[in-house]
């Protein structure tokens, strides 16, 4: 197991920058093999959408939010307030099983250990709420897989995985707030979302969470369930290179924003 990680603590960035970083990163592992762990946030309200998903028919006509296509599936999430990581490492890097279903799992539990350490029994869905199973709906935080996670009833987040062999890329988010408000008048077949998910400042008892603060929880739950140790680092120049090509040439394109791809070359669907 690779003990070693690159950590990126990214600034707050838009949608088209954060969504190309994360490619670049992959793009680049099988040259560098560096496992990373990258948290960033949004300086903006900024909508992805996933990447089956027809952004016409989830999205209300004449938003004035900009939206991005994902590399990885599941529902559109409306970013605002929250704590965004990736992760891209190989299956040997974290010892993980080659069964797809049970390495996820795997995975995510660290997720399980961020919420313990801020005071959460966190549960999968798969275990609290099995008849939710497969509930898929346009917005993320409300469609139920295995994985996903609930809290007093709730669900909180969401994750998204694309794999190829040993290669894993896995990028998901946490909200410290939810505007329903702006997500219903954004996206399609959002009702009732108080009743249904829930974020960080509803369920803390002091408030307002901070981001910095969030995230340092976040990537030590991450080094303690696994063993390792981060290494403060950056994008190498060649992945910030390639992360300015793919927000010109793919990320911030109509072709890439509106229309269906059934065609990905990077890396295969598996979970999300």
């Amino acid at each position: 197991m690779n003990t070693k990680w690159r950590l990126i603590l990214d600034d707050k960035c838009n949608g088209y920058y954060n969504m190309a970083v994360d490619e670049a990163i992959l793009y680049f592992y099988p040259e560098f093999k560096v496992p990373t762990l990258r948290i960033y946030g949004w300086h903006e309200p900024f909508i992805s959408i996933g990447y089956n998903q027809d952004a016409p028919g989830v999205l209300k006509p004449k938003i004035n939010i900009p939206f991005v296509r994902r590399l990885t599936g599941g529902a559109a999430i409306l970013h605002n307030r929250e704590i965004t990581y990736s992760i891209t490492c190989s299956l040997a890097d974290l010892n993980l099983p080659c069964e797809v279903k049970k390495s996820y799992e795997v995975l995510n539990s660290f997720i399980k250990e961020f919420y313990r350490k801020l005071g959460f029994k966190a549960e999968f869905v798969k275990d609290a709420f099995p008849e939710r199973l497969e509930r898929r709906e346009n917005f993320c935080y409300t469609s139920c897989e295995y994985f996903d996670f609930v809290i007093n009833g709730k669900k909180i987040g969401g994750n998204a995985q694309r794999r190829r062999k040993n290669l894993i890329f896995q990028h998901g988010s946490i909200p410290q707030e939810l505007d329903f408000t702006l997500i219903e008048d954004s996206i399609n077949n959002t009702e009732q979302l108080c009743l249904k998910t829930t974020f960080l400042d509803e369920l803390l008892p002091n408030g307002r969470t901070d981001f910095r603060e969030i995230a340092d929880t976040f990537y030590k739950a991450f080094e303690s369930v696994f063993d390792i140790k981060f290494d403060p680092g950056r994008l190498s120049a060649k992945e910030r290179q390639h992360s300015y090509c793919l927000m010109e040439t793919k990320y911030t394109t109509k072709d890439w924003n509106l229309k269906k791809i059934h065609k990905l070359r990077i890396l295969d669907e598996i979970s999300s």
